[in-house]
Protein backbone atom coordinates (compact mmCIF):
# COMPACT_ATOMS: atom_id res chain seq x y z
CA UNK A 1 0.00 0.00 0.00
CA UNK A 2 1.54 3.69 -1.04
CA UNK A 3 1.83 6.22 1.27
CA UNK A 4 -0.83 7.97 0.12
CA UNK A 5 -3.17 5.23 0.15
CA UNK A 6 -2.70 4.98 3.68
CA UNK A 7 -3.05 7.89 4.67
CA UNK A 8 -6.20 8.29 3.13
CA UNK A 9 -7.30 4.95 4.48
CA UNK A 10 -6.94 6.27 8.33
CA UNK A 11 -8.83 8.80 7.74
CA UNK A 12 -11.74 6.99 6.55
CA UNK A 13 -10.78 4.46 9.43
CA UNK A 14 -11.52 7.36 11.85
CA UNK A 15 -14.32 8.90 9.90
CA UNK A 16 -16.32 5.45 9.75
CA UNK A 17 -15.57 4.53 13.72
CA UNK A 18 -16.90 7.78 14.93
CA UNK A 19 -20.25 7.35 13.14
CA UNK A 20 -20.47 3.94 14.03
CA UNK A 21 -23.09 2.31 16.50
CA UNK A 22 -23.01 -0.43 18.32
CA UNK A 23 -19.47 -1.00 20.09
CA UNK A 24 -19.53 1.98 22.90
CA UNK A 25 -16.17 2.15 22.81
CA UNK A 26 -15.51 3.43 19.66
CA UNK A 27 -14.42 6.75 20.34
CA UNK A 28 -11.43 7.89 18.62
CA UNK A 29 -9.38 9.78 20.12
CA UNK A 30 -5.92 12.00 18.79
CA UNK A 31 -3.63 12.03 21.94
CA UNK A 32 -2.18 9.03 24.00
CA UNK A 33 -1.84 11.46 26.89
CA UNK A 34 1.70 10.82 29.56
CA UNK A 35 3.89 8.27 29.67
CA UNK A 36 5.28 6.01 26.86
CA UNK A 37 5.91 2.92 28.40
CA UNK A 38 8.43 0.40 29.27
CA UNK A 39 10.76 -1.54 26.15
CA UNK A 40 8.47 -4.14 26.34
CA UNK A 41 5.78 -2.04 25.81
CA UNK A 42 6.66 -0.34 23.30
CA UNK A 43 7.55 -3.81 21.71
CA UNK A 44 4.34 -4.88 22.86
CA UNK A 45 2.28 -1.76 20.82
CA UNK A 46 4.93 -2.23 17.72
CA UNK A 47 3.17 -5.72 16.75
CA UNK A 48 0.06 -4.38 17.44
CA UNK A 49 0.46 -1.72 14.92
CA UNK A 50 2.24 -4.30 12.96
CA UNK A 51 -0.45 -6.67 12.87
CA UNK A 52 -2.97 -3.98 11.90
CA UNK A 53 -1.11 -3.21 8.71
CA UNK A 54 -1.25 -6.95 7.90
CA UNK A 55 -4.98 -6.62 7.98
CA UNK A 56 -5.30 -3.14 5.88
CA UNK A 57 -3.13 -5.29 3.38
CA UNK A 58 -6.64 -6.07 2.01
CA UNK A 59 -5.93 -7.36 -2.33
CA UNK A 60 -8.66 -4.84 -3.58
CA UNK A 61 -7.29 -1.84 -1.74
CA UNK A 62 -4.74 -0.10 -4.31
CA UNK A 63 -6.97 -0.91 -7.02
CA UNK A 64 -9.88 0.89 -5.91
CA UNK A 65 -8.14 4.09 -4.18
CA UNK A 66 -6.79 4.76 -7.93
CA UNK A 67 -10.05 4.37 -9.22
CA UNK A 68 -11.46 6.72 -6.00
CA UNK A 69 -8.73 9.11 -5.31
CA UNK A 70 -10.94 11.81 -3.75
CA UNK A 71 -10.16 12.52 0.24
CA UNK A 72 -13.80 13.32 0.31
CA UNK A 73 -14.42 10.15 -1.26
CA UNK A 74 -12.61 7.97 0.66
CA UNK A 75 -14.25 9.31 3.97
CA UNK A 76 -17.22 9.23 3.31
CA UNK A 77 -17.79 7.48 0.66
CA UNK A 78 -19.90 9.93 -1.40
CA UNK A 79 -19.65 7.64 -4.78
CA UNK A 80 -17.15 5.43 -3.28
CA UNK A 81 -16.80 1.75 -4.03
CA UNK A 82 -19.68 -0.13 -2.22
CA UNK A 83 -18.85 -3.75 -1.40
CA UNK A 84 -20.01 -4.96 -4.32
CA UNK A 85 -17.97 -3.32 -6.35
CA UNK A 86 -14.67 -4.16 -4.50
CA UNK A 87 -15.32 -7.66 -4.85
CA UNK A 88 -15.32 -7.18 -8.26
CA UNK A 89 -11.89 -5.51 -8.36
CA UNK A 90 -11.20 -8.24 -6.04
CA UNK A 91 -12.23 -11.06 -8.54
CA UNK A 92 -10.60 -8.99 -11.56
CA UNK A 93 -7.24 -9.26 -9.78
CA UNK A 94 -7.35 -12.92 -8.89
CA UNK A 95 -9.51 -14.00 -11.95
CA UNK A 96 -8.56 -17.83 -12.86
CA UNK A 97 -10.04 -20.93 -13.20
CA UNK A 98 -13.37 -21.36 -11.04
CA UNK A 99 -11.47 -24.00 -9.07
CA UNK A 100 -8.52 -21.92 -8.43
CA UNK A 101 -10.73 -18.68 -8.01
CA UNK A 102 -12.62 -20.22 -5.41
CA UNK A 103 -9.39 -22.06 -3.79
CA UNK A 104 -7.78 -17.77 -3.66
CA UNK A 105 -11.09 -16.41 -2.18
CA UNK A 106 -11.26 -18.82 0.96
CA UNK A 107 -7.24 -18.63 1.63
CA UNK A 108 -7.90 -14.74 1.61
CA UNK A 109 -10.48 -14.72 4.03
CA UNK A 110 -8.92 -17.19 6.35
CA UNK A 111 -5.94 -14.84 6.06
CA UNK A 112 -7.60 -11.92 7.01
CA UNK A 113 -10.14 -13.95 9.74
CA UNK A 114 -7.00 -14.97 11.45
CA UNK A 115 -5.49 -11.54 11.35
CA UNK A 116 -8.37 -10.14 13.06
CA UNK A 117 -8.06 -12.66 16.17
CA UNK A 118 -4.86 -11.81 16.61
CA UNK A 119 -5.26 -7.99 17.09
CA UNK A 120 -8.08 -9.29 19.32
CA UNK A 121 -5.41 -11.16 21.62
CA UNK A 122 -2.58 -8.85 20.83
CA UNK A 123 -5.41 -5.85 22.53
CA UNK A 124 -6.19 -8.46 25.25
CA UNK A 125 -2.66 -8.73 26.08
CA UNK A 126 -2.31 -4.49 26.01
CA UNK A 127 -5.51 -4.54 28.14
CA UNK A 128 -3.98 -6.73 30.45
CA UNK A 129 -0.70 -4.69 30.68
CA UNK A 130 0.03 -2.34 32.77
CA UNK A 131 0.41 0.43 31.03
CA UNK A 132 -2.03 0.50 28.18
CA UNK A 133 -2.73 3.93 26.19
CA UNK A 134 -5.03 5.39 24.06
CA UNK A 135 -2.90 4.05 20.30
CA UNK A 136 -4.05 1.11 21.69
CA UNK A 137 -7.79 1.48 21.69
CA UNK A 138 -7.20 3.11 18.34
CA UNK A 139 -5.40 -0.19 16.40
CA UNK A 140 -8.54 -1.93 18.02
CA UNK A 141 -10.86 0.38 16.45
CA UNK A 142 -9.64 0.57 13.12
CA UNK A 143 -9.47 -3.30 13.37
CA UNK A 144 -12.94 -3.19 14.08
CA UNK A 145 -13.76 -1.14 10.77
CA UNK A 146 -11.11 -3.20 8.21
CA UNK A 147 -12.88 -6.47 9.42
CA UNK A 148 -16.64 -5.53 9.02
CA UNK A 149 -15.44 -3.66 5.82
CA UNK A 150 -13.70 -7.59 4.86
CA UNK A 151 -16.98 -9.14 5.46
CA UNK A 152 -19.22 -7.36 3.34
CA UNK A 153 -16.34 -7.69 0.53
CA UNK A 154 -15.99 -11.12 0.96
CA UNK A 155 -19.95 -11.85 1.30
CA UNK A 156 -20.04 -10.21 -2.18
CA UNK A 157 -17.48 -11.90 -3.85
CA UNK A 158 -18.55 -15.14 -2.69
CA UNK A 159 -22.34 -14.53 -3.76
CA UNK A 160 -21.07 -13.73 -6.99
CA UNK A 161 -18.99 -17.06 -7.52
CA UNK A 162 -22.16 -18.67 -6.08
CA UNK A 163 -24.30 -17.09 -9.12
CA UNK A 164 -21.69 -17.05 -11.82
CA UNK A 165 -19.79 -20.47 -11.34
CA UNK A 166 -21.69 -22.19 -8.24
CA UNK A 167 -18.70 -22.99 -6.63
CA UNK A 168 -19.72 -21.20 -3.47
CA UNK A 169 -22.92 -22.36 -1.48
CA UNK A 170 -25.46 -20.02 0.80
CA UNK A 171 -24.60 -22.26 3.68
CA UNK A 172 -20.78 -21.81 3.06
CA UNK A 173 -21.57 -17.58 3.16
CA UNK A 174 -23.39 -18.02 6.42
CA UNK A 175 -20.36 -19.38 8.08
CA UNK A 176 -18.16 -17.11 6.69
CA UNK A 177 -20.53 -14.38 8.01
CA UNK A 178 -20.93 -15.93 11.56
CA UNK A 179 -16.86 -16.38 11.77
CA UNK A 180 -16.45 -12.76 11.14
CA UNK A 181 -19.12 -11.53 13.07
CA UNK A 182 -17.32 -13.77 15.92
CA UNK A 183 -14.06 -12.04 15.83
CA UNK A 184 -15.43 -8.47 14.97
CA UNK A 185 -17.38 -9.39 18.19
CA UNK A 186 -13.98 -10.17 20.01
CA UNK A 187 -12.48 -6.82 18.95
CA UNK A 188 -15.29 -5.07 20.18
CA UNK A 189 -15.17 -6.50 24.00
CA UNK A 190 -11.06 -5.84 23.77
CA UNK A 191 -11.95 -2.25 22.38
CA UNK A 192 -14.14 -2.18 26.08
CA UNK A 193 -11.56 -3.82 28.22
CA UNK A 194 -8.93 -1.63 26.69
CA UNK A 195 -11.05 1.75 27.30
CA UNK A 196 -12.19 0.59 30.96
CA UNK A 197 -8.58 0.33 31.73
CA UNK A 198 -8.21 3.48 30.31
CA UNK A 199 -10.91 5.41 32.65
CA UNK A 200 -9.39 3.56 35.61
CA UNK A 201 -5.81 5.26 34.96
CA UNK A 202 -7.68 8.46 34.49
CA UNK A 203 -8.81 8.29 37.63
CA UNK A 204 -5.86 6.58 39.40
CA UNK A 205 -4.19 9.60 38.04
CA UNK A 206 -6.74 12.30 39.29
CA UNK A 207 -6.58 10.20 43.10
CA UNK A 208 -2.85 10.34 43.11
CA UNK A 209 -2.92 14.20 41.97
CA UNK A 210 -5.33 14.99 45.06
CA UNK A 211 -3.17 12.91 47.63
CA UNK A 212 0.14 14.54 46.77
CA UNK A 213 -1.74 18.12 46.79
CA UNK A 214 -3.23 17.76 50.83
CA UNK A 215 0.40 15.97 51.80
CA UNK A 216 2.00 18.89 50.26
CA UNK A 217 0.06 20.85 52.48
Amino acid sequence: MNGKTAALRLLAATALALTMTGCASVKLSMSDGAGGGTSAHTAERAQLSAALTNLEQQPWVDASAEKNDGLMTMIFAVGGPSPKALANTYLEAIESTPEQTVLTVRRDMETTLSEAWAIAQLGRDAARGSQPVKSDLRTIEAAIVETRESRLVYAETMSMLAKRDGTVDRAEIRRMKAGYNQAILELGRTADALSARLKEGRKTNVASGASGSISSN
